[in-house]
């Protein structure tokens, strides 16, 4: 069959189709509006690909709100209950943690002009993990395409630019098959400004439901860890394992990992629950998104029980210091950087057993390098 697009938001044409929905044999895509409170005027849309239910958050920067199947919810439950509007987020409050004011998505990305924790920067509050994930997405379609196999993608783009500033432009591509517990992002970054600049993006993906227990565990193709911050170094060597949900809260522990790629260059996780019965894999490029943050925070369920599994450019400390590292990359003017991720969910045992294998056969015969103290900042 011949692909079929549906233009869904455009700014430069001056669309917004409203409520709106498309179905065939299995499958859905549905977009609609949110009311009430902070989430007034917040569209959603969700695809629903016949065992998987995605719901993407084009007025927050193409973030994925959450990922669900019969059996495995890609999500977590954030004291923040509703989807909030970007015109109720004052980044700069609380010395730039005004981000965590909305945070409750399952995949929202940290950039793109700086991201990592808040602070100075010559001179400049640099708020908590950037701008892009609060800035309504200029463009948005839904294309239906494949011939044995039904195949959806929604497509956006964001723009994160001012004048004097910089001129950031990504365009998303979610993508899943239908029928398939799998989907994947190919992203791609573009400096539209004429001169180089620095940029940092984070795919700030965070995990609890049925995933995340005591005992939960997470496998991956490492090289090396070192703890981000004193709390996590007392813990260093059980990095994979989780604990229960606190009764007394102590400190969140960040763990900064250094992959290694497969023969295709591509570094893989996964996270299982204790029974090993239902795990989450995801693999992707190293190249582009050569650092890994592990972040646990093994707080009480009400007060946001999750761990944060993070491909990035740079490690999550503020900019002034992942520069003294020489970690900040850049752009030319003109020139994109492209990110590729691909998500599947595993609900049998026997499914994760076998993707765990290969992360395992992939290690054979490598040791992790355990670098015991975090770096001064």
């Amino acid at each position: 069959m011949q692909a079929n697009t549906h233009i869904l938001i455009s700014a430069e044409h001056n669309i917004n189709v409203g409520n709106w929905s498309l179905s065939g044999d299995g499958w859905s895509v549905i977009k609609y509006s949110l009311h009430g409170g902070f989430q007034e005027g917040v569209e959603l849309i969700e695809i629903d690909n016949g065992v998987l239910v995605i719901t993407i958050i084009p007025t927050r920067g193409m973030n994925v709100m959450s990922v669900r199947s019969k059996n495995i919810t890609l999500g977590w439950d954030s004291p923040v209950k509703e989807i909030v509007h970007p015109r109720n987020v004052n980044l700069t409050i609380n010395n730039g943690l005004g981000w965590l004011d909305s945070f409750n998505e399952w995949m929202v990305r940290g950039g793109i002009e700086y991201s990592g924790h808040p602070g100075d920067d010559n001179g400049r509050l640099l708020t908590l993990h950037g701008r892009i994930a609060h800035i309504p997405a200029s463009e948005v379609s839904v294309t239906i395409s494949g011939d044995s196999r039904q195949q959806i993608t929604l497509k956006g783009v964001v723009r994160e630019s001012s004048f004097k500033g910089v001129q950031f432009v990504m365009e998303t591509k979610l993508t899943t098959d239908v029928g398939s517990m799998t989907f994947l992002f190919d992203d791609k970054v573009t400096n539209k400004a004429s001169n180089e600049k620095e940029f940092q993006i984070l795919y700030h993906a965070n995990f609890a439901k049925q995933l995340l227990e005591e005992g939960s565990r997470l496998h991956g193709t490492v090289d090396e860890i070192q703890p981000f911050n004193d709390y996590a170094a007392m813990t260093l060597k059980s990095w994979n394992v989780y604990a229960a949900p606190a009764e007394e809260w102590v400190d969140e522990k960040i763990y900064q990992i250094k992959p290694f790629a497969d023969s295709e260059g591509r570094a893989h996780f996964l996270l299982q629950n204790a029974a090993g019965d239902k795990a989450v894999s995801f693999n992707y490029n190293l190249d582009n998104l050569p650092y890994f943050s592990q972040w646990k925070n093994e707080d009480s369920i009400a007060n946001g029980y999750v761990t944060g599994l993070e491909p990035g450019n740079t490690f999550p400390a503020n900019r002034a210091h992942e520069r003294k590292k020489g970690r900040i990359p850049k752009l030319k003017g003109g020139e994109s950087a492209e990110y590729h991720l691909v998500y599947t969910l595993h609900d049998t045992k026997s499914d994760v057993n076998s993707a765990i294998s290969k992360i395992d056969k992939l290690n054979a015969g490598k040791r992790i390098t355990y670098v015991e103290q975090p770096e001064k900042k």
